[in-house]
């Protein structure tokens, strides 16, 4: 999460500019319909065929006093939750995770990507050790090699051999078709985000690490997988967007904003959905089909530093539940991984950096979500 990147003041002049022209345009914004926009009003594209949302949680483990993994699953099942995604490979963790229709989704450490893209008999000791002994009796649907190491030269440089070699040694005990391989970006890989028609890839990455990358994960069926924070976008670039266009505002409200991208004509209503397409059409830039996406992390902070008055309790609660809706009424699916299980108080940097969970320490939860019925 800390790799995302600020927004420029070039994309907030487009946000504030854009704004402006639909709230002096129209005071009340009108039920928008067409195949361009649909119930989404976005683009973005997943292939998903199952007319239920995939909704799962990141399960960190940077805080004082969680309890022990193998009480994890039935804390999942509390939130009526099937979906899990870890930032490791603790064997514990998976153990705790068999017999209980659960799916996992694992993590490969950054330090281990060097050695993995020259070495692939690395790659296949990691799946002989850490996912043969597990994959009969807990359901591995993912690897990712790495997390957010995009931009960072001493392992994206090495990032899509690494991939390469794990997806070799998985297809070896041909597993391939049940775990697919990955890797985590924030949005900080993207240069440009707006208008989303226009989005682009950094240059020094575009080229060299994700077309490579993006060819990959067409070539072997996996997704690409993002970090998406609206309340990270949001703060950047206050006061351009409003709160609640970032907190997906209710669909009856009289004064629903919309953001129109200038070169398309697409209208939006909530900022989700513009920075998903900016991911697609940034994949599009480079001259490659659409593929589809995981949101491999998404959340709202209930506290953050002084003066983040939006980092509160009551609007995690709003965003974490019209997500969950939005999601539901989607006619394109796309997975999403909310960020996060716990607060994680070891974390170093910023106050907001600990406090995105959706549970307390002690397991009791810090406010009500439906989730329900399992997703």
């Amino acid at each position: 999460m800390k790799m995302i990147l600020m927004t420029t003041m070039q994309n907030a002049f487009w946000i504030l500019l854009v704004f402006s022209i639909s709230m002096a345009s129209c005071s009340t914004i009108p039920s928008l319909v067409g195949p361009q926009i649909g119930i989404n009003y976005g683009e973005y594209s997943s292939n998903l065929e199952d007319s239920s949302p995939v909704i799962g949680i990141n399960y960190g483990r940077y805080g004082s006093n969680l309890p022990p993994p193998e009480a994890i699953p039935s804390l999942v099942n509390s939130l009526s939750i099937k979906h899990v995604k870890t930032f490791d490979l603790d064997p514990r963790i998976t153990k705790s995770f068999a017999n209980t229709g659960i799916t996992l989704s694992l993590c490969i450490p950054n330090d281990k990507i060097p050695s993995l893209a020259t070495n692939l008999s690395e790659a296949e000791s990691i799946i002989r050790n850490f996912i043969l002994p597990y994959h009969k009796n807990t359901i591995i649907t993912a690897i990712s090699v790495g997390n957010e190491v995009s931009l960072l030269p001493q392992f994206s440089n090495h990032l899509v051999s690494a991939m390469v070699n794990v997806h070799k040694a998985i297809k070896r005990y041909r597993l391939h078709k049940k775990i697919k391989v990955s890797t985590t970006h924030s949005l900080a890989i993207l240069s440009r985000r707006f208008p989303p028609s226009t989005a682009v890839f950094h240059q020094s990455i575009g080229d060299s690490v994700l077309e490579p990358l993006i060819r990959f994960l067409q070539r072997t069926n996996s997704p690409l997988m993002v970090n998406v924070y609206p309340y990270l976008a949001y703060k950047q670039s206050f006061p351009s967007i409003p709160l609640d266009f970032a907190l997906f505002q209710p669909m009856n409200s009289p004064k629903r904003r919309r953001y129109i991208d200038p070169y398309t004509g697409v209208a939006y209503t909530n900022l989700f959905d513009i920075m998903l397409d900016s991911v697609d059409s940034a994949v599009k830039s480079l001259g490659l089909p659409e593929i589809p996406v995981v949101v491999s992390e998404i959340g709202w902070p209930t506290r953050g530093d002084p003066g983040e008055t939006a980092a509160n309790l009551e609007n995690a609660r709003v965003f974490n539940q019209r997500l969950v809706e939005h999601l539901r009424r989607r006619w394109n699916k796309v997975p999403v991984y909310i960020f996060a299980l716990f607060d994680e108080d070891q974390k170093t940097g910023n106050a907001v950096e600990k406090h995105w969970g959706l549970l307390y320490g002690n397991g009791s939860r810090k406010y009500d979500l439906n989730f329900s019925p399992p997703i």
